[in-house]
């Protein structure tokens, strides 16, 4: 539970992780564009939920910091981050489905 007590480092960590979750992702997407190779479907798919995973964890520990009653500026901004995830990974899935459709017609 340290990493709760060190809000600079839950800050920083959820921030690159989100950012590098971001990246990754579509660099993924991209390959899947760029080859039609569903083993990129395959990798996306296991990144989705391990970033998931990993993203909701620190979500729950940056709220847990909040609901403390600190709430500075990063630590909101963190947050929002960490939640602007979500709808980027779900167009994501959308154009993915999109270019598979393609790919078995």
């Amino acid at each position: 539970m340290k990493a709760l007590k060190d809000e600079t480092g839950i800050v920083k960590t959820s921030r690159l992780v989100a950012l590098l979750s971001f990246v990754f992702g579509s660099l993924i997407l991209l390959f899947f564009y760029l080859t039609k190779n569903t083993l990129f479907m395959l990798l996306g798919i296991v990144f989705l939920f391990g970033a998931f995973i990993l993203n909701s964890i620190l979500l729950i520990a940056l709220l847990l910091k909040y609901s403390e009653g600190e709430a500075p500026k990063d630590l909101r901004i963190s947050i929002l981050i960490i939640l602007a995830n979500i709808p980027i990974a779900y167009y994501y899935y959308q154009i993915a489905m999109h270019i598979f459709s393609t790919i078995i017609d």
